[in-house]
């Protein structure tokens, strides 16, 4: 971990004064709300949001983290599923997402007298396609972690470091990203989804997508669990279940698991 760069981030933050992070339960916002509690104190409150789009799981561990370090925590009812805009799942669908938290997110900040609004992305963030992350830097959100040059495997490091115990926990991202562009989202799907990936938890599978293509789900997994999953009895075992969720069609992606793939289909 670089001396350089976590000098920054400490600077950074510091230099703020007092912060609302918008707290998702992963690794990236659990390390920046440690070092923020760190550096200030009392003036370091997270905020989460509790929305069908998100794995209840995550905001488990956010209510679990934020209780540990005695930190103030936020829970805003999100109603985005309202949102047509968001619904109807195109190419913006994140942008209109993260403009709706980022309004949340301003009115908590201002009733708790907080000057910055901060979240976790990091430099690898940038290299995916994120036009929630567009719109959240021209609303005036900060990004430390990113500001300070961190990347995913330095965030891994320092709070491994830090004996943050998900420090290698498979990254997540909303629910909705499962669900191909261009294909109404709806809360049973949502569901579905959540339900098929906790399953293949269970049995073992670290790094888990069900992207669902209707009727279709497309599972990835690492490649290194591939043949597990193609194996029997458990493949006979996740076409039991996921049809009982739903799914119509069971499909295993040989590429494997990778963030983002969903954006293959965008032009």
């Amino acid at each position: 971990m670089s001396v350089t760069k976590n000098r920054k981030l400490k600077n950074i933050l510091d230099a703020m004064g007092s912060v609302l992070i918008a707290f998702s339960g992963g690794v990236d916002s659990t390390l920046l709300l440690h070092v923020a509690s760190e550096i200030l104190k009392e003036k370091v409150k997270a905020a989460t949001f509790i929305s069908p789009i998100f794995p209840k799981n995550e905001i488990v561990r956010a209510e679990n983290f934020t209780s540990r370090l005695g930190i103030n925590h936020i829970k805003i009812k999100f109603d985005i599923l309202s949102n047509k805009d968001f619904l109807k799942n195109d190419g913006m669908r994140c942008h209109f997402c993260k403009l709706t938290m980022i309004k949340e997110l301003k009115k908590e900040a201002k009733k708790c007298g907080l000057e910055y609004i901060i979240d976790g992305s990091n430099l690898d963030d940038m290299k995916d396609y994120r036009p929630g992350l567009k719109a959240a830097h021209k609303s005036g959100i900060r990004s430390p972690l990113l500001e300070a040059g961190f990347t995913k495997e330095d965030i891994r490091k320092e709070a491994k470091e830090r004996k943050i115990d998900l420090w290698n926990t498979p990254s997540s991202a909303c629910l909705a990203s499962r669900i191909a562009f261009d294909t109404y989202i709806k809360g049973k799907d949502l569901c579905m989804i959540e339900r098929g990936e906790e399953f293949l938890h269970q049995l073992g599978f670290r790094e888990v997508r069900v992207r669902y293509h209707p009727p279709i789900a497309r599972i990835e997994v690492s490649r290194e669990e591939i043949l597990r999953l193609a194996e029997l009895p458990i493949r006979d075992k996740v076409v039991e279940n996921l049809k009982e969720l739903g799914f119509k069609y069971i499909t295993l992606d040989l590429s494997g698991y990778r963030t983002g793939s969903m954006n293959d289909l965008l032009s």
